[in-house]
């Protein structure tokens, strides 16, 4: 299995608006998952899409990443905020659910605080504004998390 044509089939197929496209990226998605390789998170979260139709599906794609993330949880969350900005126009609400479960693990939460001090400027503001505005829409749930994050 050769992982290229495993992410383009999970690309091609993202939106998921036929049976046949939902059975492709399910395949694609669980043979990728398998390999466990970090290396391809900034890549699997380049298929996240707002127009997608079967939100469950993606779901998966959101546990996928995160137990590729585990086996280097530090790597993992470097490739997820890199990758931020190139998909945030077109999959906000995505990154949105992502980064809710990031902000959930205390020890996820810590990593994710350091890796973003590693980011360039750009980048960087970039999630620190998703995460601030995760804060402003349920303060009472995130805004803790937030800042500890951000002030790491």
């Amino acid at each position: 299995m050769d992982d290229k044509t495993e992410l383009k089939r999970i690309y091609t197929n993202r939106l998921l608006q036929s049976q046949k496209e939902i059975s492709e990226f399910e395949e694609a998605l669980s043979n990728l998952i398998a390999l466990g390789d970090v290396s391809i998170i900034d890549e699997l979260c380049m298929v996240f899409d707002d127009d997608t139709e079967q939100h469950e599906i993606m779901f998966r794609l959101i546990h996928g990443i995160e137990r590729l993330y585990r086996v280097d949880v530090e790597e993992g969350l470097y490739l997820i905020a890199l990758v931020v900005p190139s998909v945030i126009d077109r999959a906000r609400e995505w990154m949105e659910f992502l980064h809710y479960r990031i902000l959930n693990h205390e020890q996820v939460r810590s990593v994710y605080g350091r890796v973003l001090s590693k980011l360039d400027g750009e980048k960087k503001q970039v999630v620190t504004d998703l995460l601030k505005d995760i804060k402003n829409e349920d303060p009472a749930m995130f805004g803790d998390s937030v800042n500890e994050v951000l002030n790491i």
